[in-house]
């Protein structure tokens, strides 16, 4: 039988026993991958085929959550882009990467919540974790020492938003998305000890006091207390329509701060009623503070969200625990964060805090302000690409915007493996086509519909239209949503759906109209087959704009000097464990540039 990972083999790649497994696994890749991949079903162990992943050291996606050790040793994080990292808290170096098993489709093994246990031994993730071959959700119970899953806690109803270990680690709370409220978990068996009356809207968020009571927020616009026994104890109904978020009590239980996702307000509560203490000022606030947090000596109240100034996130800052003069005016200071809304915030034992962007960013500052040290995103930002993704003719060369503001722009040429910068776009490439008397569309917007040519073309629930593009001959248009590339006849006829690793932010057509190309959340461009919709290969371009690699799910790759790490493959090995990446630069014989470049020929 082989053996387990250790730590070690993890950071250094696995030992050769796992090399070889891999080599095995990819040589019947071609044959097998896809057949797997469509024909698995609920109940089976996850997809085992190899999975590429991109891997540039740090987050690819959204950063929901983080922690710290009690020791304030270590910080963790969890990402839409299915990783758990853990980063050295003094320096921001990154220790480790764990990946939990994963699907093939957009969500499953995104993680949107993590807790860390009072001792420093196990870490709690979840999110959309299960459902492709459950048919319901799971919380990892992850042994940090081993690096290993200790357990599952299975049969959940809905993905997990937000977790919490009670201050003497025997229960993990955790609440819900949609209406399912709130449970909590004996540890370390995971038993069910308490669950909720269903809630009226998503749940986002659970906290303990120092004694055990609990505090969830809800975007049914109601805060509940519970007490040391998990009994419900009292509710606040707030401001109709308002969505409470973020919620921290104050050190010694006796407050509680309240941030929203929908107004520039923090609330500070009592921690055994409820009822309002006071507001803190937010004079100049720009936009949500939906993250709160204490200082450890209940001195300084924090709060963080969408409040920002030329770009920047900005976190204030109050003295005097936030409370208000009789004129409603406080003692703050605004500081500058990381660029994205701010999801969370820590506070650190000597002073300042650790936050986490969705940018995504990961940062630290001290109790001056000033950065200890600060991660953000390596990956291209295609978030403006709706208009600004440049096509060929025959689709083998690409310009992109690596940011939303269009500061900075890359062209690719596949036939030839050129990346460089570009100031405007350059000859032979054209914009998406997004206009014809032949193809009329309408609506979308954050509508569930759109029409093409009166006939109504449906989306799935929360699925949003980021962009579009129609074939140079009105034969087709594709569409670029939140989850899905969509191509659909002029007849308004579905003819492939591809469920997306990430929001598609840029569409367009070749003109030749044999590629669909595509920009994903992900930081990746994807060439798709406009016929029949497989995906041919994936191209990921570093952000700083010299790094570059590209593979086909098919096994092949190619990629610049110094790339080799920043691409792997991500095996699963069950539902109980951790999976394995390896990166790409260990199988050279792998490598073909010929095969991209033999495409265009």
């Amino acid at each position: 039988m082989e053996k387990a990972l250790t730590t070690e083999d993890r950071i250094s790649g696995g030992p050769l026993w796992s090399r070889r497994a891999v080599m095995r696994t990819l040589a019947l890749l071609p044959a097998t991958t896809m057949l797997l991949a469509r024909t698995g079903e609920a109940g089976d162990i996850p997809f085992t085929g190899p999975i590429p992943r991109v891997e540039s050291g740090m987050h690819a996606g959204l950063i929901r959550r983080i922690a710290m050790d009690a020791e304030e040793r270590y910080v963790l994080s969890v990402s839409d882009d299915k990783t758990l990292r853990i980063w050295n808290r003094s320096d921001g170096k990154l220790q480790l990467t764990l990946r939990v098993p994963i699907g093939l489709t957009h969500n499953e093994g995104a993680l949107y919540a993590l807790a860390f246990s009072p001792d420093g031994r196990t870490v709690a993730v979840s999110g959309q974790t299960g459902p492709e071959w459950d048919d319901s959700h799971c919380i990892y119970l992850i042994d940090i020492r081993g690096g290993q899953i200790r357990r599952r806690i299975t049969a959940l109803p809905e993905s997990v938003t937000h977790l919490a270990f009670s201050p003497n680690g025997a229960f993990l709370a955790a609440v819900f998305g949609e209406k399912a409220g709130l449970r909590v978990f004996g540890i370390p068996n995971g038993t069910q000890v308490y669950a909720s009356e269903p809630y009226e809207s998503s749940a986002n968020w659970v906290a303990f006091s120092p004694d055990g009571r609990m505090i969830t927020s809800a975007y049914d616009g109601i805060l509940r207390l519970y007490d040391g026994n998990f009994r419900p104890r009292t509710a606040m109904h707030l401001a109709k329509g308002s969505k409470p978020h973020g919620v921290a009590f104050s050190p010694d239980g006796s407050l509680v701060a309240v941030g929203f996702r929908d107004r520039s307000t923090v609330a500070v509560l009592s921690g055994e009623d409820l009822t309002v203490s006071y507001l803190p000022d937010v004079a100049g606030v720009t936009d949500n503070l939906w993250s709160v947090a204490w200082s450890h000596d209940g001195k300084t109240l924090y709060a963080g969200g969408g409040h920002g100034n030329k770009g920047r996130s900005l976190i204030r800052w109050w003295n005097q625990a936030g409370q208000p003069d009789a004129n409603g005016r406080g003692d703050y200071v605004d500081v500058a964060a990381a660029h994205g809304m701010v999801m969370q915030i820590l506070p650190l034992k000597e002073g300042g805090l650790v936050f986490a962007s969705a940018d995504p960013a990961l940062g630290s500052l001290d109790g001056q302000g000033f950065p200890l040290f600060l991660h953000e995103r390596t990956i291209a930002n295609f978030q403006g690409s709706a208009r600004r993704l440049y096509l060929s003719e025959r689709g083998e060369t690409v310009e992109f915007d690596y940011d939303a503001s269009g500061s900075s722009r890359g062209r690719f040429a596949v036939d030839t493996l050129m990346l460089k910068s570009v100031s405007t776009p350059g000859e032979g490439v054209r914009e998406p086509r997004a206009y014809s008397k032949e193809l009329r569309l309408s609506g979308g917007g954050g509508e569930n519909a759109m029409r093409l040519n009166g006939e109504e073309i449906p989306l799935e629930e929360k699925e949003v239209v980021n962009a579009l593009a129609l074939d140079a001959k009105d034969r087709f248009v594709v569409l670029g949503t939140s989850y899905h590339l969509r191509l659909y006849t002029r007849t308004a006829q579905l003819r492939w759906k591809v469920a997306t690793p990430g929001p598609v932010w840029g569409v367009n057509v070749s003109g030749n109209g044999q590629w669909v190309v595509a920009a994903m959340g992900d930081g990746t461009i994807r060439w798709f087959d406009a016929m029949r919709g497989d995906e041919i290969m994936t191209l990921f371009v570093h952000r700083d704009q010299r790094h570059w690699a590209l593979w086909s799910p098919r096994k092949f790759f190619t990629l610049s000097s110094g790339a080799e790490s920043m691409i792997g493959w991500h095996i699963n090995r069950g539902k109980e464990q951790l999976a394995d990446f390896h990166p790409v630069g260990q199988f050279p014989q792998f490598m073909n540039s010929d095969y991209f470049k033999g495409l265009f020929r």
